[in-house]
This record gives C-alpha cells, sequence and structure tokens, in this order.
C-alpha cells in the first residue's frame, strides 16, 4: 500500500512538471514578476531590450545599408579634418604669350596653419606635368598673387594647359577642393602673337615672298589691311631700329626676338603711329605701330619680314615669313 502511495505521489508530480514544461513562454503574464522563465528576452515591461529589437534577429538590410554609408562618410569627414581647403584660384587672363605680359595668379586657402607650402603644377594635354612652380610657404586666409611668366625652369610648351593650385601643411596635409573653387584653370600659352590685330588678307602671288621686283627679289610678305589697323609684335625683344625711307620701306621698324635668333621687320608705317623707340625692350602682343601706305606702296598694307642667323640686313638671311604667320594663326 505505501508502495502505490508513493507511486501516485510520483505520478501526480511528473505529469506537473510535463504540464509546466509544455506552457509557452508567451503564456507567462506580463506583469509576471522578476522569477520569470530563465532565458526569457522579455523585460518586466513586456518590451524586447535594447530598444525594441528581439534578441536574435538580425538588423534589416536597410539598417546595414545605413551603417555602412554612415561609416563610409564618417571615414572621408575624418580624412578631411584639418586638410588645406581653397576658397578661390583665378588667372588674370586664359590666354598667354611668351615674353608677353605676366599672367596673375591670385588665390586664398584657408587652414588651421597660419602658413602652408604652395606650388603652381602646369600640365599638358592628357595630364602630363610639365612644370612645377614652387611659391614657397604662403599665408592661409589672405589673398596671395603670383606672375606666371612661362619661363620659370624654362620656357612653357604652345598649346592648351591646365594650371594646378597644391599646397601642403606642416603635418603632410594636401590641399582639397571646396565648392566655390576647383584649384584648377586652363590656360591657352604661345610663343608668338599675329601681328596685325584686325582684319586683314595675304594678297596675291605679287605679296609673297621671292616675288619679283625691279632690281630686287621681294623679301618678306605683304599682308594687305585697312589704314590704321594694329600692328603688334609677334615676339617680345629690343628694337633695333625705327627709321624712315621715302624711296622704298617709308616708316619701319626692326625687333629682335628674344630669346631666339631672329629679327622681325615691319615697313610702310603709317606717319606718326610708331609708338616705340630704338633701344626699347617690348613684350608679345604689344602694339608697337599702325598699317599704313608709307615710301613706295600702292596702298595700305603690312610688309613682314623674318631675319634668321644674324641681325637684319647684318649677316642674317630673310626667310619666308608666310608658315610663321599661318601657324601664329592668320
Amino acid at each position: 500500500m505505501a508502495c502505490r502511495s508513493l507511486l501516485r505521489r510520483l505520478g501526480s508530480a511528473s505529469a506537473l512538471c510535463a504540464v509546466l514544461v509544455l506552457v509557452p513562454v508567451s503564456a507567462v503574464p506580463a506583469n509576471a514578476s522578476s522569477g520569470a522563465v530563465e532565458g526569457s528576452s522579455t523585460t518586466a515591461a513586456g518590451k524586447p531590450p535594447n530598444g525594441g529589437a528581439q534578441a536574435g534577429k538580425p538588423p534589416t538590410a536597410k539598417r546595414r545599408e545605413r551603417g555602412r554609408s554612415e561609416k563610409g562618410r564618417g571615414g572621408r569627414r575624418s580624412r578631411d579634418v584639418g586638410r588645406p581647403i581653397v576658397h578661390s584660384f583665378a588667372l588674370s587672363r586664359a590666354r598667354a604669350f611668351l615674353y608677353g605680359p605676366p599672367t596673375t595668379v591670385s588665390f586664398r586657402i584657408a587652414d588651421r596653419s597660419r602658413k602652408v607650402r604652395v606650388a603652381l603644377v602646369v600640365l599638358a594635354p592628357g595630364g602630363r606635368v610639365v612644370r612645377r612652380i614652387d611659391l614657397g610657404r604662403r599665408r592661409t586666409g589672405v589673398r596671395q598673387r603670383h606672375r606666371l611668366t612661362g619661363l620659370t625652369g624654362g620656357p612653357l610648351p604652345e598649346g592648351a594647359l591646365e594650371v594646378r593650385l597644391t599646397a601642403r601643411d606642416g603635418g603632410g596635409k594636401h590641399l582639397r577642393p571646396s565648392k566655390k573653387s576647383s584649384g584648377r584653370r586652363r590656360l591657352a600659352f604661345r610663343w608668338h602673337h599675329f601681328p596685325l590685330q584686325g582684319r586683314f588678307a595675304y594678297g596675291g602671288e605679287g605679296s609673297r615672298f621671292g616675288a619679283g621686283r625691279p632690281g630686287h627679289v621681294h623679301q618678306g610678305q605683304d599682308i594687305p589691311a585697312p589704314q590704321g589697323t594694329p600692328v603688334l609684335a609677334p615676339r617680345g625683344g629690343r628694337v633695333r631700329t625705327v627709321a624712315f625711307q621715302a624711296a622704298g620701306a617709308g616708316h619701319y621698324v626692326v625687333l629682335d626676338g628674344a630669346g631666339e635668333d631672329r629679327d622681325y621687320v615691319f615697313m610702310h608705317l603709317q606717319a606718326g603711329s610708331v609708338r616705340v623707340r630704338a633701344g626699347q625692350g617690348v613684350r608679345t602682343g604689344q602694339r608697337i605701330a599702325s598699317v599704313g601706305s608709307t615710301g613706295v606702296s600702292g596702298g595700305p598694307h603690312l610688309h613682314f619680314e623674318v631675319w634668321e642667323g644674324g641681325p637684319w640686313a647684318a649677316g642674317g638671311r630673310p626667310v619666308d615669313p608666310l608658315p610663321y604667320l599661318r601657324r601664329w594663326g592668320g
């Protein structure tokens, strides 16, 4: 009897345990005490921990994407912190000439450092670096200027160039662009300027180099143009001669080109239009006189000569100017 009584008690206890095991967690009242079933992720307030994310449930794809995006932005911001930034960068002209007026480069850089080391990098088409010009340490927060002549380190090559502003602070951090300025500008650079400004023509066969003349051969190129058309220096240099020849060239000027073994000659200039004197230095593209018809001339035109290998009429030899004129943009 005692054994059967004990077995009945044990059977009732096993049934009770089975009931307790089969009861789902959700059946536990929301206001259950802290003695709830161990391992449950429900808090006393009935909400999942950590602000609503259920334990074991992975974050959504959108949350993962947003997390990666924010991390990426934070990484870029951290790399940019403290870097010098370009606020303005400009060139005074988009077209410049060797031995011509310098191009003024102006810029302003912001940085926590009082000074940064600045340089200009000049690139040819295709991104090839053709010149690096060190501007030294420059103050930040104020406008700075540099005169770009195209001669530093040797003449810049002709063509379409790009000028870039670069800078580096004491910590080695490099300049970055801003919404106001990219720190880049285009520059068309030429070694020579066409000698006229305005309408012109090349004339016929009689205007060409080598055409016959009474008693001599034509040593230049005649360029018909309206009276008073500005005559410009094709190359900077120094004026050799300013003179008048009534029986031939009329008013004429001879210019010794800088950095090359060439002389340039301008004849039949308008009376009273010559703006230079012998020994004077001139820049490429500078106005030296006006088209006229003085001396022996059949009408307003510029008689233009190019001499190489020595001075004009004193050791040099005349060459055909037409290929040069066409190359210079005529």
